[in-house]
């Protein structure tokens, strides 16, 4: 019997799972992680369902699931609602941990086979501020244990770096920029020297384009997807991303210069060091270029090698997460791409 070895990378947006095939490929899958009420009779939702309406009944209400929630907002001029806010469980939403257990199990599924393990991403504690990362990982701990997972936290940033710099020899620095936080993590041969979270991510340009815009921040989202050229944006709602894009990254490198030097990481990096960027904040056209510029401006204390952007970067945490349950578990062979 197979060895079942998983990982999640749960994130604000999306949750996505990665495992191996039998032939030693990694397998992804991926739900959007949103949900919304719907006042729907009861006898429409079986041809509501045929149509391909992912839906749960709770408490005697119907709530359309992952795409069809995000889709069904979109349509209607409202905002989907989200099982996570700031990179962990939303404390504002009654609904959010029993979405946040349905949507988990649809993805994962039930364990099998021999000793089956799940890793998943979690945020690093923040730059300002105080976080809940705690119950939020134990929150995953216990869905993942009732599935039948034995389960382990990875560090979002890390997960960035394992699945990036292996020629590295797992040196360097991971960003993971996702819809609720900015992870940054700064390994050395896979440990991390250092790791902090920011509170500016995806939804930050959104929802602070659509104040200016007078959008709603779905709406701003979408236009975000379709794509959008930082450096060269067409158009006022574009203009306003690429805006409020430029002043995150400007964050960022503040940020992350402060807390090099507060700690004194230059004498433990000494070699030049790559950046790494995964998620799906990172993906806009222009986004290196800009950070580059950014970067060269900013005397930061670490020499820098190269700064790019991950392969298949909404994925990247998914992968780093199962490649380091694969070490763990001692796994002969890596996985195939």
């Amino acid at each position: 019997m197979i060895r079942e070895t998983k990982s999640l990378d749960v994130g604000t947006m999306n949750l996505i799972s990665a495992s191996l095939s039998p032939h030693q490929k990694i397998l992804l899958r991926k739900l959007r992680h949103a949900f919304l009420k719907v006042n729907i009779e009861p006898s429409m939702m079986a041809a509501l369902k045929k149509e391909g309406l992912q839906y749960a009944e709770i408490d005697g209400s119907f709530y359309a699931l992952a795409d069809s929630a995000f889709k069904m907002a979109y349509t209607m001029g409202k905002n989907s609602n989200r099982p996570m806010q700031d990179g962990i469980l939303n404390a504002g939403e009654d609904k959010a941990e029993v979405v946040f257990r349905i949507l988990i199990e649809a993805l994962l599924k039930k364990a099998s086979g021999i000793s089956p393990t799940c890793y998943f991403s979690v945020p690093a504690e923040p730059f300002e501020g105080e976080h809940r990362v705690v119950y939020h990982a134990g929150i995953i701990q216990e869905i993942l244990k009732d599935l039948g997972y034995a389960s382990k936290a990875v560090n979002e940033g890390l997960a960035v770096v394992y699945s990036s710099l292996a020629d590295t020899q797992f040196t360097g620095i991971g960003i993971s920029c996702g819809c609720g936080l900015l992870n940054v993590c700064i390994s050395q041969r896979a440990k991390p020297v250092d790791s902090f979270s920011i509170n500016r991510a995806g939804d930050w340009i959104d929802g602070n384009a659509a104040k200016v815009l007078a959008m709603t921040a779905s709406k701003v989202m979408v236009a975000k997807e379709k794509g959008v050229h930082l450096r060269n944006p067409d158009g006022r709602v574009e203009k306003a991303i690429a805006i409020y894009y430029k002043d995150l990254i400007a964050y960022t490198i503040q940020c992350l210069k402060a807390r090099v030097e507060a700690r004194n990481i230059a004498a433990v990096m000494a070699k030049p060091v790559d950046i790494v960027f995964a998620g799906g904040t990172a993906m806009p056209a222009g986004f290196v270029p800009v950070f580059k510029s950014a970067l060269a401006q900013s005397r930061f204390p670490l020499k820098i090698r190269e700064v790019f952007l991950a392969d298949d970067p909404l994925y990247a945490v998914a992968r780093g997460c199962l490649i380091g349950a694969l070490a763990d578990r001692g796994h002969d062979e890596d996985p195939v791409e």
